[in-house]
């Protein structure tokens, strides 16, 4: 016999989320620099992480506007240091700092039309919902300003807790938030070995959601959270 769903986790971006402008924030932000005459190192992703972990320790959704503003100066400040962005306003971090929210903060990113309506579904038939993905520090707060606290039970980035998928401890630890047997979860992401492979060898169910038809040959795929709500309502 099938176990019982009781709870799903989901990876976020791509699966939950993509770029409102799709393209991805490196390009933004480079972008953002020549039209300011700014010049900077190359882009690294990795620096995101170090500028991040200020995110997670010192934004709150809930702090007031100049709060907020304060905070994004403070925040430019510390990135153009790490890409040591030179040029006339580099050290005018207060004159970047509303770009800067912009293309990094969680405005730069919306959901896929069928994540509201389906978390909502899912939510009223008492399943246990989580966020679990490879992704900086601040991840609660992207999921906060975007509506989905209501929906979710935990999210659980990488950088929060020192392990990234398909490390199965990251699985490990979803389960025991979400006070589940393995087999009574359902993993779905985009990434067949981060997400698919690694939530299986933890025990969980997995689903691999693939928005752009890039994995045909994949036994266990849908194409949108609208398919995973079918799914399991015939359960």
């Amino acid at each position: 016999m099938t176990a019982k769903i009781e709870a799903l986790t989901f990876d976020w971006y791509g699966t939950l989320a993509n770029h409102r402008h799709h393209a991805g924030r490196g390009r933004l932000f480079s972008g953002y620099l020549v039209s300011q005459d700014l010049h900077s190192a190359p882009w690294d992703r990795r620096v995101l992480y170090d500028v991040f972990d200020y995110y997670g320790a010192a934004y709150k959704p809930e702090s007031s506007d100049e709060e907020k503003r304060l905070f994004w100066i403070q925040f430019t400040n510390r990135l153009f240091e790490q890409f040591q962005v030179s040029g006339a306003s580099a050290s005018q971090s207060e004159l970047h700092a509303a770009a800067m929210r912009d293309i990094f903060g969680s405005a730069c990113f919306e959901l896929y039309v069928d994540v509201q309506p389906v978390l909502h579904a899912l939510k009223r038939r008492g399943l246990r919902l989580a966020v679990v993905s490879n992704w900086h520090c601040g991840l609660g707060s992207f999921c906060h300003e975007m509506n989905l606290s209501n929906l979710l039970d935990a999210v659980i980035s990488s950088s929060d807790i020192g392990i990234e998928k398909p490390d199965p401890r990251i699985f490990d630890e979803a389960v025991r938030r979400l006070r589940a047997k393995p087999d009574h979860i359902v993993h779905v992401g985009d990434e067949p070995d981060e997400d698919f492979s690694g939530a299986v060898a933890a025990g969980l169910r997995a689903i691999l959601i693939d928005r752009r038809n890039m994995y045909s040959a994949h036994a266990n795929r849908i194409h949108s959270l609208y398919e995973l709500e079918a799914q399991l309502a015939q359960r």
